[in-house]
């Protein structure tokens, strides 16, 4: 580019920002511009064609940087997320082509509309490394544009803060008219949007904000603040008043892309409030039309959600994952989570749009993800918590599992040959160098991923465990026939000792009121647990919970209870408890429980006496369990006893309750 139009092109971008535009080839439009004027009597001659072609195989680099005061660890959620930061640059959203089966291969097909334009690309995988960098490359097939690349590097300076670079690359696909496009959308108007972005990220982030903090335009529907208010206590009830309040203003002031998908464990960290209590009061403000409910199915790959339904009746066990390309099962303790959003009666939101489909952020639980070509080597840096991760190529067999500690080492080198992963665990401090090498011939995608699912989940097997759900929710349940396993599930069954004598001493009618009574009993110390009743038997519970120690506080809380019960006989319980996986069903029109951990289960009472309680050694052995019985100064007795149903005896223990 000539002297004067760098000094133009200067003055015309200002001097607060580094930005530099860096043409590859030696050719650009002012030097063809500029030839054109001197000899216009070309027209269309092959001199023009010549110049025509050589612009068309230029390429333009954008580089921008500024130093933010926060750290790259806190911005990472903010920059990292790339449909919201897409979203508040004032990109336009993205979908999925139609004709996608012609995709290069291992590419994302998607399109969008500008000024009534289509461009149309296919799109690579992201790559990251947590927290310093990622980036994205896409080949188009329409549009103004050949191709584009994008990479984000924050680098932690000495001082404190971060050093942010932002370089965008484009290739035009047009002569003249492609050249114009980039010059104005990515030098003029993408310039001060995204530093405009960037530096309020930093604010956020500075004073420990989060996405629900960046401000929108409420539009509430006709009447919405007063049904809001309306349901103020519906949604109360006996839990914690602050949710409301939080909740309200999250429909006041949250921007839309915030409220497309609300998770109430998430928000109840960020607000410090009971993880229980935000679930119950969501479900509550659902039921009352404040929110509405849906499920998500989650790919056990990429973790994104490969269907998204209003009913558990929609479900289904199997699904696939167009993403991902695999099949898989579904499981209601980690892939089934409940996430919440605005009834239309109350805030207007727009049909849900994305505007990135596969960022970092929408992988959290991916540290680093890589592409390497046969022969290529890099070397990584990610920031690793303590714990276990696994090690995925897209080209090998198996994984690699890793245990991130103190005492792993520094440096490795992993060399991604055709045979596999090596055998043996690695270990890794939690600031490792990493150098990846493909010794294989294939491109090689690798991923280093938590093997922990999130914790900030509102899973199917947490909220159907909720006596509030089952209460306000009755009728959700499964089709007809589906059957979606469990992981790992609670059951506590009870049996109401000599219920038989009781009715022939005192009469069917009170008799049968003090069962009922006692039932009540039972649900209120199951409910404020966190648990569920899930059906009754006769005299008998059936209750389900998700962690052993909840349920073990229940039964203590119970008995306590019914022993402060008025009348004669004295109504004494027999309580069983067992945990591990089952299968979840609809029977009788209600959610309901089967396998050999209900078996177990249901067999327990009888090996009890009135008042007292005998549990598996999967509750015993459970860490929160022994701490429980330790600080209450509980010793269990040991004893065996066969089960029926099963060849040998179980290890069991009881104990006073």
């Amino acid at each position: 580019m000539p002297d004067f139009a760098r000094r133009d092109w200067a003055l015309f971008t200002g001097r607060r920002i580094k930005q530099r535009l860096q043409p590859v080839k030696p050719f650009s439009v002012c030097w063809l511009l500029s030839s054109f004027a001197v000899a216009p009597h070309l027209k269309f001659s092959l001199w023009r064609g010549l110049f025509i072609i050589v612009a068309m195989a230029r390429e333009y680099s954008f580089e921008w940087s500024l130093n933010l005061q926060s750290s790259p660890e806190m911005l990472w959620p903010f920059v990292a997320d790339t449909n919201r930061f897409n979203h508040d640059a004032g990109l336009p959203a993205v979908r999925a082509a139609q004709n996608a089966s012609n995709a290069r291969a291992g590419t994302k097909r998607l399109r969008f509309s500008l000024l009534g334009l289509l461009v149309e690309w296919d799109e690579y995988p992201f790559e990251w490394v947590y927290p310093y960098r990622f980036s994205i490359h896409r080949l188009y097939l329409r549009g103004p544009f050949r191709e584009i690349r994008v990479q984000a590097e924050m680098t932690p300076l000495a001082e404190g803060g971060t050093h942010l670079r932002y370089q965008v690359r484009f290739a035009p696909a047009w002569p003249l008219i492609g050249d114009a496009a980039i010059l104005w959308q990515v030098g003029v108007v993408s310039r001060f949007r995204f530093l405009q972005v960037f530096r309020e990220y930093d604010r956020l982030a500075q004073r420990g904000a989060s996405q629900f903090d960046i401000p929108g335009a409420a539009r509430f529907a006709p009447g919405g603040r007063q049904r809001l208010e309306s349901a103020r206590q519906a949604i109360v009830a006996e839990g914690e008043p602050r949710v409301f309040e939080r909740l309200a203003w999250l429909l006041e002031h949250a921007d839309d892309l915030a409220l497309q998908r609300l998770r109430p464990y998430q928000l109840a960290d960020l607000w410090n409030l009971p993880r229980r209590a935000v679930l119950e009061a969501f479900l509550r403000a659902a039921r009352a039309g404040v929110l509405d409910l849906r499920w998500e199915l989650l790919c056990p790959s990429c973790r994104g959600a490969a269907e998204t339904h209003a009913t558990l009746g929609q479900v289904h066990s199997h699904l696939h994952c167009t993403s991902c390309g695999i099949d898989f099962s579904v499981n209601f303790d980690r892939q089934v989570e409940a996430v919440f959003r605005p009834n239309p009666a109350v805030r207007v939101l727009p049909e849900m749009y994305q505007f990135c489909v596969s960022g970092p952020q929408s992988q959290p639980h991916a540290v680093l993800k890589a592409q390497l070509q046969p022969g290529d080597e890099t070397i990584l840096s990610p920031v690793l918590q303590a714990g276990s991760y696994r090690f995925y190529a897209s080209g090998l067999p198996g994984e690699l599992p890793v245990s991130v500690c103190e005492e792993g080492q520094d440096a490795v080198t992993l060399t991604l040959r055709p045979e596999g992963w090596p055998e043996t665990e690695l270990r890794l401090t939690p600031r490792p160098l990493l150098r990846l090498q493909n010794a294989s011939e294939q491109t090689q995608f690798v991923r280093l991923e938590r093997t922990a699912w999130r914790d900030d989940a509102a899973t199917a097997a947490d909220v159907t465990a909720l006596q509030v759900f089952r209460d306000l929710f009755s009728r959700e349940a499964l089709r007809t026939g589906e059957e979606i396993a469990i992981g790992s599930v609670t059951l506590l069954f009870t049996d109401l000792r000599n219920s038989t004598r009781l009715y022939r001493q005192i009469g069917d009618a009170p008799a049968f009121g003090r069962v009922r009574q006692h039932f009540e009993v039972l649900q209120q110390a199951v409910a404020a647990e966190g648990g569920a009743v899930v059906k009754t038997m006769g005299d008998a519970v059936m209750a389900v919970f998700r962690q052993p120690v909840a349920a073990l506080r229940a039964v203590r809380s119970a008995h306590t209870a019914l022993s402060r019960l008025q009348g004669n006989p004295a109504l004494a319980v027999k309580f069983g408890l067992h945990t591990g996986p089952c299968i979840v069903v609809t029977l009788n029109e209600r959610l309901d429980y089967f396998g050999s951990t209900v078996n177990i289960a249901a067999r327990l009472p009888g090996l009890a006496e009135g008042g007292e309680l005998v549990f598996s050694g999967e509750i015993k052995n459970d860490p929160e369990v022994q701490t429980w019985l330790q600080q209450n100064g509980v010793q269990p007795v040991w004893f065996q006893a066969n089960v029926k149903g099963y060849d040998q005896p179980f290890d069991l223990w009881r104990m006073w309750v």
